[in-house]
């Protein structure tokens, strides 16, 4: 019987997952599958599932799957047809076999084999499991084929402690001509010197041995075929997909693999050579990393050159605009320049007026420093950094006594242009302004919480003295007066003089400080010097 030569019995209680070698991928199954054995229908196997993997087919029977299931390798298959069915006779895929390249017994055996390790007389590998039968003909590391090294299982246990006698070398080792080591009948170079090893001539079978009768070979010779009838669809999909594992043949595949293997690296001496190849490309690799940098280090000083002529441009062009507009439509640098200076200096190119960033310093420290010394530039003027104001030809502060914080942080921000900065590192700066700033710039909280950032003649000292001076002289003022006179904005001017007040140097007149009331809605404060300063009263000082 066809099934009974050519397929191997499986336990289907088992899942298929199981049942697969390490190298073999499930392609497609289908149900309600029934099998015929040539041109009759196999009595205990109409109804189960078909399965069709990278190397094998399996048919797992719904009924009896313990008993009656079965898996047929691909490679026996030599031609497929496909019927469509007509009218109750269902669709039918014939699977035409052959017996040419294996037998039973034969595929048994190295079913068997590819189930268990083995380790490789050569190297001593020891090869894993599961992998499928022609994957495990030859050895994963050395590529030695499996069947040229013989078994190590023995039947029996020795009967006698004495040492018996070394056996002599086998009529099959391949004797090198360079150095005589005998080496295995497999090897193509000598595995001690690499010479090449003459053919040994294959022994063949003896010609009076009688053939092996075949007792279960009942059928023609043209009768070894199976047909797969699919009781309920899924017939094309399952044909297409059988069609191109077919022609896929990955079972061969690993054949080939192995025996390009087998061809470049033989034995030890193969297995330092691919060391030694694969060590040579990897300093192959550096030494061109290498040549490439130094190529880079050579038009390093080439492109710093040509970006001191960039940045020298673009100030060049930013002096030409500024000078050519009017004073009162000065605009800053375009953002386009600034963002040249800013990509120079991301790459290493250290260019006057780029905006500093952390990744061009060193250190934390460093990059605080720099960054006070641009804003200085920024509030007392430079080429780099021009006037924000409209009015203005030098710094934000070149004609301004003090300044609002949150004024100098957007002022700053727009000179920038690109790599904004946040309001914590302006604050993380102010305290090294005053040493790259000239007159100084310090920084000043009010009460209220304003800060400000000042020139010394803005400093409490000499704003209360120049306060008293002008309300002993003049005579009271009003709040609008003095920031009228001072420059400032009415509620600085407010913030200024209540400190003054609070250190005793002057006094207020309000609505609240009136001794008779009679309604009316609050006037303006008023602002004297207090002569009271140093009076005695009752031998009290005020």
């Amino acid at each position: 019987m066809t099934l009974r030569r050519l397929t191997r019995s499986v336990d289907g209680t088992i899942p298929v997952q199981a049942l697969l070698y390490t190298d073999e991928e499930i392609y497609s199954s289908e149900d309600n599958v029934g099998i015929y054995d040539g041109t009759q229908k196999a009595p205990n196997h109409q109804a189960g599932t078909i399965v069709v993997t990278t190397h094998r087919l399996f048919y797992i029977d719904s009924k009896k799957s313990y008993k009656y299931s079965f898996s047929l390798d691909l490679s026996t298959i030599t031609q497929t047809e496909y019927y469509a069915g007509l009218f109750s006779s269902s669709p039918k895929v014939t699977l035409h076999l052959s017996l040419s390249n294996t037998s039973t017994a034969a595929a048994a055996a190295s079913s068997e084999e590819a189930l268990d390790s083995w380790e490789c007389e050569v190297c001593a590998y020891r090869n894993p499991p599961g992998l499928s039968p022609t994957a495990a003909k030859v050895c994963g590391l050395c590529g030695v084929p499996r069947s040229s090294v013989p078994s190590s299982k023995s039947t029996s246990l020795p009967t006698s402690t004495a040492p018996s006698p070394s056996p002599p070398p086998s009529s099959d080792s391949n004797a090198c001509p360079t150095c005589t080591f005998l080496n295995h009948p497999s090897l193509r170079h000598c595995e001690m010197c690499s010479t090449p090893l003459p053919r040994v001539p294959a022994k063949s079978a003896p010609s009076s041995r009688p053939p092996s009768p075949d007792n279960d070979d009942t059928d023609d010779a043209g009768v070894r075929f199976i047909k797969l009838s699919f009781r309920k669809g899924g017939d094309k999909p399952f044909y297409a997909v059988l069609k191109r594992s077919l022609k896929g043949k990955i079972w061969e595949a690993s054949r080939i693999a192995s025996t390009k293997d087998v061809g470049r690296s033989q034995g030890i001496s193969g297995i330092l050579h691919e060391v030694e190849t694969s060590a040579k490309g990897q300093q192959d690799g550096m030494l061109d990393a290498l040549h490439d940098l130094e190529a880079l280090m050579v038009k390093a000083k080439d492109m710093v050159r040509l970006a001191a002529e960039l940045n020298d441009k673009l100030t060049a062009a930013t002096a030409v605009s500024s000078t050519t507009t009017s004073s009162s439509s000065q605009v800053p640098e375009p953002e386009e320049a600034t963002f040249i200076r800013t990509s120079l200096s991301q790459l290493g190119l250290q260019m006057p007026g780029a905006p500093v960033t952390l990744d061009m310093m060193k250190d934390e420290k460093r990059w605080a420093e720099e960054l006070a010394r641009e804003l200085a530039r920024v509030l007392q003027g430079s080429a780099t950094f021009p006037s924000q104001d409209a009015g203005g030809g030098g710094g934000m502060m070149r004609s301004r006594g003090v300044i609002a914080l949150d004024e100098v942080w957007g002022g700053w921000n727009r000179a920038r242009g690109v790599a904004l900065l946040p309001p914590s590192t302006l604050l993380l700066t102010l305290p090294l302004l005053p040493t790259y700033t000239s007159p100084p710039i310090a920084l000043r909280t009010f009460p209220s919480g304003l800060k400000v950032l000042h020139t010394p003649a803005y400093s409490h000292a000499s704003f209360s003295a120049r306060l008293s001076g002008l309300l002993a002289l003049s005579g009271p003022k009003t709040g609008a007066e003095v920031a009228r006179e001072e420059g400032v904005t009415l509620a600085l001017a407010g913030e200024m003089i209540g400190d003054v007040e609070r250190g005793g140097d002057v006094v207020r007149d309000d609505e609240a400080c009136r001794i008779t009331g009679g309604g009316g809605g609050g006037g303006e404060i008023w602002w004297y010097a207090n002569v009271f300063v140093g009076y005695r009263w009752d031998g009290q000082v005020y």
